[in-house]
């Protein structure tokens, strides 16, 4: 499948229905999610392989994941209605790989080969993101995640602390429409750090 043909799939998707400002709850733009998991599965981390969507939301990169032939997408969330959405677009795209898990991502515990995120800002929790983080290099070869861009330098040096190695680094400007009450603007646009990291099978705990 081609970026293009993928990011117009993802458009179709439905986002938050009703999104939480306590878990920072923004939808990964379309064209941001095609981008990563056209890059995912050129980097060879998505077919044939056992994948986790860590907060996943309504599942833009668990179904994303879905057109490049994995062997699993276990969709790690723990809000309900954004349960709801994301049962609502699996049933749209009929795929048979997504294991829904109504969990809190520190919580899980199963071994994957791939893993990604778009995390928490840390706006409303002063580093909510790193649960997710620590998650992920506890159980995963391969992290795909996003980061608020102000945090760069400091998750860099926690990322090396806690064994992993960055093999990527870029930046992604997303648009985010005023969906809370405290949001001022009609659209914001927010810098994001993305990391590709990579850890050692031997370290994974």
């Amino acid at each position: 499948m081609k970026k293009k043909a993928l990011e117009i799939k993802l458009q179709r998707l439905q986002g938050f229905t009703n999104p939480k400002a306590n878990l920072e709850q923004y939808l990964t733009p379309a064209n941001i999610a095609a981008e990563i998991l056209f890059f995912a599965h050129q980097m060879g981390d998505i077919e044939g392989k056992i994948i986790a969507d860590m907060g996943s939301g309504p599942g833009i990169f668990s179904i994303g994941a879905c057109y490049f032939n994995p062997a699993k997408i276990y969709a790690v969330e723990i809000d309900g209605d954004a349960i709801e959405d994301l049962k609502r677009n699996i049933a749209s795209v009929r795929c048979e790989k997504i294991e829904i898990v109504s969990e809190d991502v520190k919580n899980f515990r199963v071994p994957v080969d791939t893993i990604f995120q778009n995390t928490p800002f840390g706006a409303q929790v002063r580093h909510n993101d790193l649960p997710f983080l620590e998650t992920a290099l506890r159980i995963s070869k391969v992290i795909y995640t996003l980061h608020n861009w102000e945090t760069r330098d400091f998750l860099m040096g926690k990322i090396r602390e806690l064994g992993g190695r960055i093999t990527h680094v870029r930046e992604f400007q997303f648009q985010i429409p005023r969906i809370y009450k405290f949001h001022t603007k009609e659209r914001v646009t927010r810098k994001f750090v993305f990391f590709r990291i990579e850890k050692d099978g031997d370290k994974l705990k």
